[in-house]
């Protein structure tokens, strides 16, 4: 079967003149190169993966070009131009200098239809300890810091919140190491990341426990470059608004699940 960016892009030739083949876009995002299941992962799998890959069928003007880079550098590359956007990103009102979220182009809010997905934060703390999460940010019984990968919003949350945060490391997995060093006496990390870390790590399992009860919910956003929203204000908005459409569909629904039960 023909690919349907191809069959788009003969239906638009045809339409449009000899022209029209180079009316696609490349694209770079840049995502964070660790691994953060189930949502983007370093070899290209994840379900935010699938679904830019669903945008980009959809889309025969665009073509997504993807890096991978350290959390901090992802902003920087869409602040500086490098790349022409960055996913997947919670709102922090400090991020409004690297680019644009859907909704905050024209001086408004975030729009949360527009997210890429919602994932929580959870807390992780040593088998047996008796420190509890009685509501959202509400942590009881905690005497010490709590780890969070670097530069991720939960870090300010927490902080904001009266916490002691230790943002040294970038990944959740050194993280929930240091936990078990007593260097910290909670790990704060995305549920899903979480979980699958001590899921599959033989030498965590039975020593580091979830409290079940989420820090947080959050939903997470593709961004754009401001230079890119200024040069192309429509295509952005399409990206955006396709990625939403199609989030919600049976197709990306039934290739999400496929991955979940790899």
């Amino acid at each position: 079967m023909m690919n349907k960016k191809i069959v788009n892009g003969l239906c638009l030739a045809l339409t449009l003149g000899p022209f029209s083949a180079f009316a696609e876009k490349t694209i770079t995002l840049s995502y964070e190169n660790v691994d953060s299941y189930p949502f983007a992962m370093v070899d290209g799998s994840g379900i935010d993966l699938i679904l830019l890959k669903m945008v980009d069928e959809a889309l025969p003007e665009v073509a997504f070009k993807y890096e991978t880079t350290p959390w901090q550098r992802c902003l920087h590359n869409i602040e500086t131009a490098v790349s022409e956007g960055c996913f997947t990103a919670s709102f922090k009102e400090e991020r409004l200098k690297h680019g644009f979220y859907p909704g905050t182009q024209a001086g408004g809010a975030v729009d949360p239809a527009l997210r890429l997905h919602a994932s929580s934060y959870s807390l992780y703390v040593p088998a047996g300890s008796n420190i509890e999460v009685s509501e959202k940010l509400s942590i009881t019984n905690l005497k010490g810091k709590i780890a969070v990968p670097t530069g991720y919003s939960i870090g300010d949350d927490l902080a904001k919140a009266g916490y002691a945060v230790d943002e040294q490391s970038a990944k959740t997995h050194s993280n929930f190491k240091k936990l078990l060093a007593g260097r910290v006496d909670a790990v704060a990390a995305l549920t899903l990341n979480g979980d699958n870390i001590l899921e599959k790590d033989a030498s965590l399992k039975g020593k580091i426990v979830k409290v079940e009860t989420p820090l947080v919910d959050k939903p997470y956003y593709l961004m754009f470059s401001k230079q890119f929203y200024s040069a192309n204000p429509e295509l952005a908005e399409k990206i955006w608004n396709t990625a939403a459409q199609l989030r919600e569909s049976p197709e990306f629904a039934d290739a999400a699940g496929a991955f979940l039960a790899k």
